[in-house]
């Protein structure tokens, strides 16, 4: 679904989401956010691991090879025949199967992130522990910069094919978590050991 992430806050129009989610099988839903009132549209899209699901159930060997549920999903909702907002997003099990893993990137209008100084940034990253959601997401406005919008939507998810599986979040979103791993240092709140010792961790760009 990498044609989703082209979509743009106050930019793209019905028809261009219309036709991504034609291609991808999706379609009209309920979905609605306070900052897009009235709505005048919403749109959702899922695909994932169906077959994996599936096998698992049969050849219980898989789970431990690394073959875990997993899917991606995306939410559109428009405001005045525009795109207002956007949710692109990857779920999955932990190796442990201790956490669900949730990875999202969220499009916003100006304004939206407030800054404990008052400010309202393009471009901020968070992760939470809550009711067994391990979660990494980043935030991107209309006032985020190219190079943000493009650590926001660096995904890879060569992992989910690969023999072992998908080991760690920061293989999945790799920018957003160097990012958050960064953040974390300034403000004193650790990411989780077994992330930061993880070689599959290693930051492999300057944050910005």
């Amino acid at each position: 679904m990498k044609d989703i992430r082209t979509l743009r806050v106050g930019q793209s129009t019905k028809a261009d989401v219309e036709r991504i989610m034609s291609h991808h099988g999706g379609g009209p839903s309920q979905s609605s956010t306070s900052s897009c009132d009235p709505v005048d549209g919403a749109y959702d899209v899922w695909t994932g691991s169906e077959t994996i699901v599936w096998l698992e159930q049969s050849i219980h060997l898989l789970s431990h090879l690394g073959r875990r549920m997993w899917g991606t999903a995306a939410t559109v909702i428009l405001h005045e025949g525009k795109v207002c907002f956007l949710s692109y997003g990857v779920g999955m099990e932990d190796p442990e199967r201790k956490w669900e893993w949730s990875v999202e990137t969220k499009l916003l209008v100006a304004g939206a992130i407030f800054a404990p100084d008052g400010s309202h940034p393009g471009y901020e990253t968070r992760t939470r522990d809550y009711k067994g959601v391990r979660r990494l997401t980043s935030n991107v406005t209309t006032d985020a910069t190219e190079e943000e919008r493009r650590r926001a939507f660096t995904y890879d998810l060569s992992c989910v094919t690969s023999f072992r599986g998908c080991r760690q979040r920061c293989q999945i979103a790799p920018l957003v978590w160097q990012d958050e791993y960064h953040a974390s240092l300034k403000n004193g709140t650790p990411l989780p050991t077994e992330e930061t010792t993880d070689s599959r961790c290693k930051p492999l760009e300057t944050a910005p």
